[in-house]
């Protein structure tokens, strides 16, 4: 008897979809922010430490990690490319890169699920690439 494969993985790039089980933000413009200001201070941290490699991260050069981020989100690979062959700037940008990719799961949310009882949610990942779209713009008004 054969029973279907199902496949695990999906190699279709689509934007994910949110979770129904997921309450709903309350503020979300306000969440938004904050996780754009936590984002802001671990580049700003990135971008000291590529200065003492006489790197000087680029708007651009963020761009490159913000749409890898977005890449990877929505299933991709979320590999940094550069126009340029520069193994310290690649290095800076990945390093970066690894750190935020870390965030959606780093940043929990709460649902309380009965009386007494608490439930940690990750991110949402649609969120997340909302909160990318905020940090470009965060990137391009400075």
């Amino acid at each position: 008897m054969n029973k279907p494969v199902r496949k695990l993985f999906s190699v279709v790039q689509e934007e994910p979809k949110a979770d129904p089980n997921q309450k709903e933000m309350v503020n979300r413009k306000a969440e938004a922010q904050r996780v754009v200001k936590r984002l802001e201070k671990i580049i700003k941290e990135h971008y000291q430490a590529s200065l003492s490699l006489s790197i000087d991260l680029s708007d651009e050069n963020l761009k490159i990690v913000t749409n890898a981020l977005r890449d990877h989100a929505r299933g991709g690979t979320g590999n940094i490319t550069l126009k340029e062959n520069d193994e310290i700037r690649a290095h800076c940008l990945n390093r970066l890169f690894e750190e935020l990719v870390e965030e959606p799961s780093n940043i929990l949310y709460t649902t309380s699920t009965g009386a007494d009882t608490m439930r940690y949610d990750a991110m949402d990942l649609t969120f997340w690439i909302e909160c990318l779209d905020l940090l470009d713009q965060s990137i391009a008004a400075q």
